[in-house]
Protein backbone atom coordinates (compact mmCIF):
# COMPACT_ATOMS: atom_id res chain seq x y z
CA UNK A 1 0.00 0.00 0.00
CA UNK A 2 1.85 3.21 -0.82
CA UNK A 3 1.26 6.53 1.22
CA UNK A 4 -0.95 8.20 -1.49
CA UNK A 5 -2.99 5.17 -1.66
CA UNK A 6 -3.72 5.34 2.25
CA UNK A 7 -4.43 9.53 1.57
CA UNK A 8 -6.49 9.15 -1.08
CA UNK A 9 -9.74 8.02 0.65
CA UNK A 10 -9.45 11.31 2.77
CA UNK A 11 -11.26 13.69 0.77
CA UNK A 12 -14.06 11.57 -0.30
CA UNK A 13 -14.55 11.14 3.15
CA UNK A 14 -14.31 14.59 3.95
CA UNK A 15 -16.62 15.69 1.06
CA UNK A 16 -19.45 12.20 1.69
CA UNK A 17 -19.53 11.54 5.41
CA UNK A 18 -22.74 11.21 7.00
CA UNK A 19 -22.66 11.54 9.77
CA UNK A 20 -19.81 13.34 11.06
CA UNK A 21 -17.97 14.04 14.39
CA UNK A 22 -14.49 16.11 14.48
CA UNK A 23 -12.92 17.26 17.74
CA UNK A 24 -10.92 20.75 16.30
CA UNK A 25 -12.30 20.16 12.67
CA UNK A 26 -12.73 18.13 10.21
CA UNK A 27 -11.31 19.83 7.55
CA UNK A 28 -7.88 18.59 9.29
CA UNK A 29 -7.99 15.48 8.18
CA UNK A 30 -6.95 15.91 4.96
CA UNK A 31 -3.65 17.58 6.00
CA UNK A 32 -3.10 21.27 7.35
CA UNK A 33 -6.95 22.54 7.08
CA UNK A 34 -6.88 25.03 9.84
CA UNK A 35 -3.35 26.14 11.25
CA UNK A 36 -3.08 28.59 14.35
CA UNK A 37 -0.45 30.80 15.45
CA UNK A 38 -0.17 31.45 19.08
CA UNK A 39 -2.68 33.84 20.90
CA UNK A 40 -3.46 35.09 24.48
CA UNK A 41 -7.08 34.45 25.60
CA UNK A 42 -7.06 38.63 25.36
CA UNK A 43 -5.94 38.40 21.78
CA UNK A 44 -9.04 35.71 21.07
CA UNK A 45 -11.32 37.99 22.88
CA UNK A 46 -10.64 40.75 20.64
CA UNK A 47 -11.14 38.79 17.53
CA UNK A 48 -7.25 38.19 17.14
CA UNK A 49 -6.20 41.87 17.55
CA UNK A 50 -3.30 41.33 20.04
CA UNK A 51 -0.79 43.62 18.38
CA UNK A 52 -0.01 46.22 19.87
CA UNK A 53 -2.26 46.05 22.97
CA UNK A 54 -1.38 47.93 25.92
CA UNK A 55 0.63 46.92 29.08
CA UNK A 56 2.32 43.34 28.51
CA UNK A 57 0.49 41.48 26.43
CA UNK A 58 1.84 37.51 25.84
CA UNK A 59 1.94 36.73 22.53
CA UNK A 60 3.71 34.38 20.36
CA UNK A 61 2.86 36.11 17.04
CA UNK A 62 5.18 39.16 17.36
CA UNK A 63 8.54 38.73 19.92
CA UNK A 64 8.71 42.39 19.98
CA UNK A 65 6.14 43.13 22.17
CA UNK A 66 7.93 41.18 25.30
CA UNK A 67 10.50 44.33 25.04
CA UNK A 68 7.44 46.03 26.80
CA UNK A 69 7.68 43.69 30.14
CA UNK A 70 8.94 44.99 33.52
CA UNK A 71 7.96 41.88 35.35
CA UNK A 72 8.98 38.64 35.01
CA UNK A 73 5.28 36.86 33.82
CA UNK A 74 3.15 33.52 33.16
CA UNK A 75 0.38 32.94 30.47
CA UNK A 76 -0.93 29.59 30.17
CA UNK A 77 -4.57 29.08 28.30
CA UNK A 78 -6.77 26.37 28.14
CA UNK A 79 -9.82 26.09 25.64
CA UNK A 80 -12.96 23.64 25.92
CA UNK A 81 -15.14 23.33 22.52
CA UNK A 82 -18.30 22.02 21.34
CA UNK A 83 -18.69 21.14 17.68
CA UNK A 84 -21.56 20.21 15.84
CA UNK A 85 -20.53 18.89 12.13
CA UNK A 86 -23.62 19.16 9.74
CA UNK A 87 -24.41 17.69 5.77
CA UNK A 88 -27.48 16.53 4.15
CA UNK A 89 -27.58 13.26 5.14
CA UNK A 90 -27.10 13.68 9.20
CA UNK A 91 -25.00 15.80 12.08
CA UNK A 92 -22.68 14.59 14.92
CA UNK A 93 -21.15 16.48 17.65
CA UNK A 94 -17.99 16.21 20.18
CA UNK A 95 -16.37 17.99 22.69
CA UNK A 96 -12.70 18.72 23.40
CA UNK A 97 -10.41 20.70 25.74
CA UNK A 98 -6.72 21.62 24.53
CA UNK A 99 -4.45 24.07 26.04
CA UNK A 100 -3.35 25.59 23.00
CA UNK A 101 -0.58 28.48 24.03
CA UNK A 102 1.42 28.76 27.32
CA UNK A 103 4.65 31.63 27.59
CA UNK A 104 7.08 33.00 30.13
CA UNK A 105 8.57 35.80 30.26
CA UNK A 106 11.18 37.75 32.22
CA UNK A 107 13.00 40.95 32.01
CA UNK A 108 16.45 40.53 31.17
CA UNK A 109 19.11 43.77 30.78
CA UNK A 110 18.96 47.05 28.83
CA UNK A 111 15.65 46.55 27.62
CA UNK A 112 15.95 43.39 26.98
CA UNK A 113 13.31 40.46 28.24
CA UNK A 114 13.59 36.62 27.11
CA UNK A 115 10.62 34.69 26.77
CA UNK A 116 9.98 30.57 26.02
CA UNK A 117 6.46 29.88 25.30
CA UNK A 118 4.44 27.25 23.00
CA UNK A 119 1.50 26.97 20.69
CA UNK A 120 -0.51 24.27 19.05
CA UNK A 121 0.38 24.78 15.14
CA UNK A 122 -2.64 22.45 14.06
CA UNK A 123 -4.51 19.80 15.76
CA UNK A 124 -5.31 16.64 13.96
CA UNK A 125 -8.07 15.60 16.32
CA UNK A 126 -10.88 14.30 14.07
CA UNK A 127 -13.67 11.29 13.29
CA UNK A 128 -15.64 10.55 10.32
CA UNK A 129 -18.14 7.66 10.20
CA UNK A 130 -19.94 7.22 6.97
CA UNK A 131 -20.91 4.02 4.51
CA UNK A 132 -19.00 3.50 1.64
CA UNK A 133 -20.64 1.20 -1.27
CA UNK A 134 -18.49 -1.93 -2.52
CA UNK A 135 -19.71 -4.45 -4.80
CA UNK A 136 -23.09 -3.48 -4.78
CA UNK A 137 -23.45 -3.65 -0.84
CA UNK A 138 -22.77 -0.85 1.91
CA UNK A 139 -20.27 -0.82 4.23
CA UNK A 140 -19.63 1.07 7.63
CA UNK A 141 -16.46 3.01 7.78
CA UNK A 142 -14.86 5.11 9.80
CA UNK A 143 -11.83 7.15 9.59
CA UNK A 144 -9.97 8.74 13.10
CA UNK A 145 -7.25 10.88 13.46
CA UNK A 146 -5.03 12.21 16.09
CA UNK A 147 -1.98 14.05 17.59
CA UNK A 148 -0.95 17.32 15.80
CA UNK A 149 1.93 19.80 15.56
CA UNK A 150 3.40 22.45 18.42
CA UNK A 151 5.52 24.85 18.49
CA UNK A 152 8.27 25.96 21.23
CA UNK A 153 9.38 29.09 20.67
CA UNK A 154 12.27 30.85 22.54
CA UNK A 155 12.27 34.38 22.15
CA UNK A 156 14.40 38.12 22.48
CA UNK A 157 12.77 41.49 22.66
CA UNK A 158 14.45 44.68 22.58
CA UNK A 159 13.67 48.26 22.75
CA UNK A 160 16.31 50.65 21.21
CA UNK A 161 14.10 53.66 22.59
CA UNK A 162 10.91 54.11 24.29
CA UNK A 163 9.00 54.31 20.99
CA UNK A 164 10.57 51.14 19.23
CA UNK A 165 10.71 47.06 20.20
CA UNK A 166 11.68 44.68 17.66
CA UNK A 167 11.80 40.84 18.60
CA UNK A 168 12.54 37.53 17.28
CA UNK A 169 11.88 33.52 17.72
CA UNK A 170 13.18 30.95 16.92
CA UNK A 171 10.23 28.39 16.25
CA UNK A 172 10.85 24.51 16.51
CA UNK A 173 8.19 22.37 15.01
CA UNK A 174 7.42 19.00 16.80
CA UNK A 175 4.51 16.32 16.74
CA UNK A 176 3.08 13.43 15.28
CA UNK A 177 -0.40 12.11 13.95
CA UNK A 178 -2.04 8.92 13.68
CA UNK A 179 -4.56 7.62 10.83
CA UNK A 180 -6.70 4.94 11.55
CA UNK A 181 -9.26 3.51 9.01
CA UNK A 182 -11.58 0.67 9.77
CA UNK A 183 -13.99 -0.98 7.38
CA UNK A 184 -16.76 -3.29 8.38
CA UNK A 185 -17.24 -6.12 6.08
CA UNK A 186 -20.18 -8.24 7.82
CA UNK A 187 -22.65 -6.99 5.11
CA UNK A 188 -20.12 -9.49 2.91
CA UNK A 189 -19.63 -12.68 5.03
CA UNK A 190 -21.54 -12.83 7.71
CA UNK A 191 -19.51 -12.86 11.50
CA UNK A 192 -16.80 -10.96 9.80
CA UNK A 193 -14.66 -8.60 11.65
CA UNK A 194 -14.18 -5.39 11.57
CA UNK A 195 -10.47 -5.08 9.15
CA UNK A 196 -8.32 -1.48 10.21
CA UNK A 197 -4.82 -0.29 9.21
CA UNK A 198 -3.13 2.88 10.67
CA UNK A 199 -0.70 4.63 9.88
CA UNK A 200 1.53 7.11 12.34
CA UNK A 201 3.78 9.84 11.02
CA UNK A 202 6.62 12.14 12.99
CA UNK A 203 6.73 15.95 12.67
CA UNK A 204 10.04 17.93 12.69
CA UNK A 205 11.21 21.20 11.84
CA UNK A 206 12.87 24.30 12.86
CA UNK A 207 11.76 28.29 11.52
CA UNK A 208 12.08 31.57 13.17
CA UNK A 209 9.69 34.52 13.73
CA UNK A 210 11.03 38.29 13.22
CA UNK A 211 8.65 41.40 14.18
CA UNK A 212 8.98 45.10 14.93
CA UNK A 213 6.47 47.70 16.65
CA UNK A 214 5.96 51.83 17.11
CA UNK A 215 4.50 53.81 18.82
CA UNK A 216 3.10 56.81 17.92
CA UNK A 217 0.97 58.87 20.57
CA UNK A 218 -1.62 56.67 21.47
CA UNK A 219 -1.75 53.97 18.62
CA UNK A 220 0.98 51.54 18.36
CA UNK A 221 1.66 49.67 15.11
CA UNK A 222 3.50 46.34 14.69
CA UNK A 223 4.49 43.98 11.93
CA UNK A 224 5.69 40.23 12.22
CA UNK A 225 7.00 37.61 9.74
CA UNK A 226 6.54 33.78 10.40
CA UNK A 227 9.70 32.64 8.01
CA UNK A 228 7.60 28.48 8.33
CA UNK A 229 10.25 25.72 7.16
CA UNK A 230 10.28 22.72 5.45
CA UNK A 231 8.67 19.97 7.82
CA UNK A 232 10.46 16.21 7.74
CA UNK A 233 8.06 14.10 8.20
CA UNK A 234 8.63 10.35 8.95
CA UNK A 235 6.21 7.59 9.12
CA UNK A 236 7.14 5.07 12.00
CA UNK A 237 4.37 3.01 12.37
CA UNK A 238 2.26 1.72 9.05
CA UNK A 239 1.68 -1.67 6.79
CA UNK A 240 4.68 -3.27 5.60
CA UNK A 241 6.84 -1.43 4.03
CA UNK A 242 6.13 1.93 4.76
CA UNK A 243 7.88 2.40 8.13
CA UNK A 244 10.70 4.53 7.54
CA UNK A 245 9.26 6.24 4.68
CA UNK A 246 9.86 10.15 4.92
CA UNK A 247 8.28 13.02 3.20
CA UNK A 248 8.41 16.89 3.41
CA UNK A 249 5.87 19.28 3.81
CA UNK A 250 7.04 23.11 2.48
CA UNK A 251 5.02 25.41 4.64
CA UNK A 252 4.68 28.76 3.51
CA UNK A 253 5.39 32.04 5.40
CA UNK A 254 3.18 34.10 7.03
CA UNK A 255 2.97 38.19 7.29
CA UNK A 256 0.78 39.86 9.89
CA UNK A 257 0.05 43.26 10.74
CA UNK A 258 -1.92 45.10 13.46
CA UNK A 259 -2.56 47.57 15.63
CA UNK A 260 -3.86 49.24 18.45
CA UNK A 261 -5.07 52.88 19.64
CA UNK A 262 -6.66 54.47 22.89
CA UNK A 263 -9.95 55.47 21.78
CA UNK A 264 -10.55 57.24 25.21
CA UNK A 265 -9.14 56.75 28.52
CA UNK A 266 -11.43 53.94 29.08
CA UNK A 267 -11.68 52.31 25.67
CA UNK A 268 -8.71 50.61 23.56
CA UNK A 269 -9.54 49.38 19.61
CA UNK A 270 -7.50 46.89 17.74
CA UNK A 271 -7.33 44.70 14.60
CA UNK A 272 -4.90 42.25 12.66
CA UNK A 273 -4.54 40.76 9.41
CA UNK A 274 -2.77 37.84 8.46
CA UNK A 275 -1.80 36.39 5.04
CA UNK A 276 0.14 33.61 3.86
CA UNK A 277 0.26 31.58 0.10
CA UNK A 278 -0.30 28.53 0.48
CA UNK A 279 -0.89 27.84 -3.43
CA UNK A 280 2.53 26.01 -3.94
CA UNK A 281 1.90 23.64 -0.92
CA UNK A 282 2.12 19.49 -1.83
CA UNK A 283 -0.17 18.07 -0.05
CA UNK A 284 0.29 14.00 0.45
CA UNK A 285 -3.43 13.42 0.27
CA UNK A 286 -3.51 15.17 -3.18
CA UNK A 287 -5.88 17.79 -1.83
CA UNK A 288 -5.63 21.53 -3.01
CA UNK A 289 -4.42 24.45 -1.59
CA UNK A 290 -4.29 28.81 -1.50
CA UNK A 291 -4.03 31.89 -0.58
CA UNK A 292 -4.97 32.18 3.35
CA UNK A 293 -5.85 35.66 4.69
CA UNK A 294 -7.83 36.94 8.35
CA UNK A 295 -9.03 39.57 9.02
CA UNK A 296 -10.17 40.50 12.75
CA UNK A 297 -10.01 42.79 15.10
CA UNK A 298 -12.01 44.23 18.56
CA UNK A 299 -12.87 46.93 21.51
CA UNK A 300 -11.66 46.79 25.03
CA UNK A 301 -14.06 48.85 27.75
CA UNK A 302 -12.68 49.15 30.86
CA UNK A 303 -15.44 50.68 33.22
CA UNK A 304 -14.96 54.08 35.09
CA UNK A 305 -16.21 52.81 38.17
CA UNK A 306 -16.81 49.62 39.76
CA UNK A 307 -20.33 48.12 38.63
CA UNK A 308 -22.02 45.07 40.10
CA UNK A 309 -18.83 44.00 42.41
CA UNK A 310 -17.17 42.58 38.88
CA UNK A 311 -16.42 45.43 36.24
CA UNK A 312 -14.23 48.20 36.87
CA UNK A 313 -11.39 49.80 35.37
CA UNK A 314 -8.81 46.77 35.79
CA UNK A 315 -11.96 44.44 34.95
CA UNK A 316 -12.53 45.20 30.69
CA UNK A 317 -14.97 44.20 28.77
CA UNK A 318 -14.15 43.00 25.18
CA UNK A 319 -15.81 42.04 22.03
CA UNK A 320 -14.24 41.19 19.10
CA UNK A 321 -15.20 39.51 15.40
CA UNK A 322 -13.04 38.00 12.82
CA UNK A 323 -13.12 36.61 9.20
CA UNK A 324 -10.97 33.46 7.49
CA UNK A 325 -10.08 31.92 4.25
CA UNK A 326 -8.56 29.01 5.24
CA UNK A 327 -5.89 27.57 2.96
CA UNK A 328 -7.70 23.86 2.00
CA UNK A 329 -10.03 24.23 -0.61
CA UNK A 330 -12.87 21.43 -0.77
CA UNK A 331 -14.44 20.83 -4.58
CA UNK A 332 -12.01 23.59 -5.56
CA UNK A 333 -14.12 26.21 -3.81
CA UNK A 334 -12.00 28.21 -0.68
CA UNK A 335 -13.61 27.50 3.07
CA UNK A 336 -14.55 30.75 5.08
CA UNK A 337 -15.05 30.56 8.70
CA UNK A 338 -16.43 33.79 11.09
CA UNK A 339 -16.00 33.89 14.65
CA UNK A 340 -17.52 36.25 17.24
CA UNK A 341 -15.83 36.67 20.62
CA UNK A 342 -16.91 38.69 23.86
CA UNK A 343 -14.33 38.41 27.07
CA UNK A 344 -13.69 39.63 30.00
CA UNK A 345 -10.55 39.97 32.18
CA UNK A 346 -10.22 40.68 36.09
CA UNK A 347 -7.20 41.49 37.72
CA UNK A 348 -6.02 40.75 41.11
CA UNK A 349 -3.47 41.61 43.56
CA UNK A 350 -3.06 45.22 42.34
CA UNK A 351 -3.03 43.28 38.93
CA UNK A 352 0.01 40.99 39.74
CA UNK A 353 -2.46 38.15 38.46
CA UNK A 354 -5.01 38.10 35.77
CA UNK A 355 -7.81 35.89 34.60
CA UNK A 356 -9.00 36.58 30.95
CA UNK A 357 -11.95 34.79 29.79
CA UNK A 358 -13.62 34.46 26.84
CA UNK A 359 -16.57 32.87 24.52
CA UNK A 360 -16.43 32.28 20.72
CA UNK A 361 -19.05 31.31 18.44
CA UNK A 362 -18.77 30.79 14.78
CA UNK A 363 -19.06 28.54 11.84
CA UNK A 364 -16.90 26.89 9.09
CA UNK A 365 -17.64 25.87 5.48
CA UNK A 366 -20.74 25.81 3.61
CA UNK A 367 -23.49 22.94 3.52
CA UNK A 368 -24.15 24.12 -0.43
CA UNK A 369 -20.53 24.74 -0.96
CA UNK A 370 -18.53 22.48 0.80
CA UNK A 371 -20.98 19.75 1.40
CA UNK A 372 -20.28 19.88 5.18
CA UNK A 373 -20.19 22.97 7.95
CA UNK A 374 -19.06 23.30 10.86
CA UNK A 375 -20.30 25.06 13.82
CA UNK A 376 -18.85 25.48 17.19
CA UNK A 377 -18.97 27.01 20.44
CA UNK A 378 -15.71 28.26 22.65
CA UNK A 379 -15.01 28.57 26.20
CA UNK A 380 -11.35 29.86 27.16
CA UNK A 381 -9.72 30.97 30.18
CA UNK A 382 -5.80 32.23 29.81
CA UNK A 383 -4.32 32.72 33.95
CA UNK A 384 -1.23 35.34 33.88
CA UNK A 385 0.82 35.82 37.35
CA UNK A 386 3.66 38.73 37.38
CA UNK A 387 6.76 38.87 39.62
CA UNK A 388 8.40 41.79 40.49
CA UNK A 389 11.70 39.56 40.24
CA UNK A 390 13.84 42.61 39.67
CA UNK A 391 13.85 46.18 41.61
CA UNK A 392 15.89 48.22 39.57
CA UNK A 393 13.59 46.49 36.31
CA UNK A 394 13.78 49.46 33.70
CA UNK A 395 10.47 51.28 32.68
CA UNK A 396 9.08 49.59 29.53
CA UNK A 397 8.27 52.10 26.25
Amino acid sequence: MSRRAFAAPLLGLLALAAPLAAQESVFNLPTLGVPATGESIRSRALGGGGLGLDGEPFSLEAPAQLARFGRAGFHLSAVGQKVTVENEDGSGELEDVAFPMGQVVFPAWRRTALAIGFYQFVDFDAAVRTEVLFEGDTLPAALTSEGGISVLAPAVGWAPDRSTAVGASVDVYLGSRRLVRELGTEELTPGAVVTSDSLTRDFRAVGFTVSAERQFADARLAAAWHWRPTVDSEITDAPAGLEGSSTEFDLPSELILGGATRVSRRIVASAALRWSDWGSFEDPAGSEYGSSIELGGGIEIAPGSRWMRVFDPESPLRLGLRWRRLPLRVQGQPVTEWVASAGYGRGFLASWSRVDVVVETGRRGDLGTHGLTERFVRLGIGVSAFEQWRRNAPNRP
